[in-house]
């Protein structure tokens, strides 16, 4: 189901919730039946041949050994039961008994946080919710519920309260508490016990599409299939639900700290959010830039930058920009204006400007400053590796911008690598000009008129989409990122165009996901087809072959054009070992092949293993010539 199909099902489907509520509700619930009947299918599919296998063993028992004698005979047939039988046995009992990483973070104990714990009882006892088994903490800018199995896909599951530190430490306690109370509302179905069954559900089908994704035999392969067909409905049919249980959960909230705190909870973490992605996150940047180690006190430096940056001022222009998002159908999650709404806060000027961060902070009530401390520590073990790699880059970087300043007539190229460098390293706070400079003689310099546009329309101006759109009609490969961009500038001003620049977005994305989901393999029907590598290629790819020349016989170099799109292809690296050798030497040459670095990205493949028996016939059929021949 493609993007504009999944929508237009949302639509109904919320149009129905809205005017039927009961129907909806049953349609979610044979939905979701029907996913059961999906399981059982899938493990119905690997229990046929073993099943098939038994009746045959039975049936040589039954005559006395008589029917041992029509089994040699269909030797071939029971080998392909039993191969299919024992991988699809497997994919079932993997799928049923898998066990998948529990969340990371900082568990917490009672000891670390007694007065946390103490409210979570309370708010378990009058919400009649089902245990939390673990509390953690993280470094994230966000609170979540997680149900975690210990074994299996559906069984025995622990949940998992996950609390990120950096919202703890900008939140009062009793705004902290809603935000548990909003994610514990989910778990427990407090106002739809229907509804929690159903939250609980969609994760567990998130679990399960995740793990098809790493099958790989055919007939695991198959059952992924069904799995993909199902999903869609699935996901859509429940997403009005899911988006219901947001505005639920946010009824529990009110219920049990009240309208005031649950409402400031709510603008507290749009207000957190947009700081951290462009004030504090840049100043980490800076750091990075001038000091070799990562900053022994991360949260220290987060509550003095929230304390020191995060004036009347920013606040109210990170809440009216929250306001002004849509609810749409990328996010279960409403938007705020909406969910402020559903509440009944009505918000004005003073509410905003007394939305400083509070004296007297959930970090400060719950956590004592010891955990805070070995908190710090761990973070900062954790990201010193990629810390002082990022150090290096921008040394590296300012030396080569420095010999770059001293050239006397730079091309386009090397000027905007120039501007991107002097971007990078903070030394200039606005490039436009020298953008605006490089456009003035080199107009088409594509990478330039993408930087206008996006600048301009993020001050307000249309014109940037005629930039965007030049860029994207000359290099496709812009066409995700520039209707993006597009879409978010006229998702507030024109729902309209808003939804042209999203359609083009997830049409180019369903593309790319096809193209890229058919370069992943090499089924054995590819259309292959002669190779028109170039001379200087080829004589590359002979030099790998002479140096691991040893147990092979020769060598062939197809292309294979895509289905997704004809225009596009890969290769393919058939080769042939010797007859005389001692043992099957496929595998050691495939590892030696598969090792070296080649003009491009090709499959590598043994014409003398079974499954490649199809591709023997199609060189045969091309008479393709080989490229290499010892």
């Amino acid at each position: 189901m493609d993007a504009m199909l999944f929508t237009q099902l949302v639509n109904r489907l919320e149009i129905l919730a809205q005017r039927n509520p009961a129907r909806y509700r049953w349609q979610v619930a044979m939905v979701a039946l029907l996913g059961f009947f999906v399981l059982a299918l899938a493990v119905l599919f690997a229990l046929i041949p073993l099943a098939v296998l038994v009746l045959l063993g039975i049936l040589v028992v039954a005559t006395g050994g008589k029917a041992l004698i029509l089994l040699l005979k269909l030797g071939k047939l029971l080998l392909l039961l039993v191969w299919p039988a024992w991988m699809m046995l497997k994919t079932s009992f993997s799928m049923l008994t898998t066990r998948f990483p529990p969340p990371q973070g900082r568990m917490l104990s009672v000891d670390d946080a007694p007065v946390l714990f103490a409210r979570i009882a309370e708010l378990r006892s009058r919400m009649r919710g089902p245990a939390i088994h673990r509390v953690m903490l993280t470094n994230e800018m966000n609170a979540a519920i997680l149900q975690h199995p210990r074994f299996g896909l559906f069984g025995w599951e622990q949940n998992y309260l996950i609390l990120g530190l950096p919202l703890l430490q900008v939140m009062s306690e009793e705004e902290a508490l809603a935000v548990i109370a909003h994610e514990y509302g989910h778990l427990s179905g407090h106002h739809s016990r229907f509804g929690g069954f159903i939250y609980r559900l969609r994760s567990a089908w998130g679990r399960l599409q995740t793990l098809s994704e790493q099958w790989q035999d055919w007939g695991s392969r198959l059952i992924a299939r069904l799995f993909r067909w199902y999903a869609p409905y699935f996901n859509a049919y429940t997403f009005v639900f899911a988006r219901q249980n947001e505005y639920q959960a946010d009824q529990s909230s009110v219920e049990l700290v009240g309208t005031e705190p649950a409402a400031k909870a709510l603008m507290r973490v749009n207000i957190a959010s947009q700081f951290e992605h462009e004030i504090f996150w840049p100043e980490v940047e800076r750091q990075v830039l001038t000091e070799p180690e990562p900053t022994a006190k991360r949260s220290h430096f987060w509550m003095h930058l929230m304390q020191e940056r995060l004036d009347a001022e920013t606040r109210t222009r990170f809440f009216e920009n929250a306001m002004k998002q849509h609810t749409d159908h990328l996010d279960t999650h409403p938007a705020l204006a909406d969910r402020l709404a559903a509440i009944g806060y009505a918000v004005n000027e003073e509410h905003v400007e007394s939305m400083a961060v509070p004296l007297q902070t959930a970090a400060m009530a719950w956590l004592q400053i010891s955990l805070l401390d070995e908190f710090d520590t761990q973070w900062r073990d954790s990201v010193r590796p990629q810390w002082q790699e990022r150090h290096q880059y921008f040394q590296t970087k300012r030396e080569k911008l420095q010999d770059l300043q001293s050239l006397d007539n730079p091309d386009a190229d090397q000027r905007w690598e120039m501007i991107v460098a002097q971007e990078e390293l903070k030394l200039v706070d606005n490039t436009g000009a020298m953008v605006h400079a490089l456009l003035a003689e080199h107009p088409e310099y594509l990478p330039a008129r993408f930087r206008r546009g996006v600048v301009l329309l993020q001050a307000g101006d249309e014109q940037g989409i005629a930039d965007l759109e030049f860029v994207m009609e000359r290099d496709v490969a812009t066409t995700s990122i520039a209707c993006e961009a597009a879409w978010r500038y006229y998702r507030d001003i024109d729902h309209e165009k808003a939804a042209h620049y999203q359609e083009r977005w997830q049409a180019r994305e369903d593309y790319l996901q096809r193209v890229n989901q058919e370069l992943s393999h090499l089924p054995s029907n590819a259309a292959l087809e002669v190779h028109q590598v170039a001379e200087a290629d080829i004589d590359q790819i002979k030099l790998i072959l002479q140096r691991n020349r040893q147990h092979i016989r020769r060598v062939y170099l197809l292309r294979r054009r895509l289905v997704a799109d004809p225009e596009l292809f890969d290769h393919v690296l058939a080769f042939e070992t010797s007859w005389w050798t001692l043992g099957d030497k496929a595998p050691k040459v495939l590892k030696a092949l598969t090792g070296e670095s080649y003009p491009f990205s090709m499959f590598i493949i043994n014409l003398k293993a079974d499954s490649c028996k199809p591709f023997r016939k199609k060189i045969r059929k091309l008479k393709a010539q080989p490229i290499f021949i010892v």
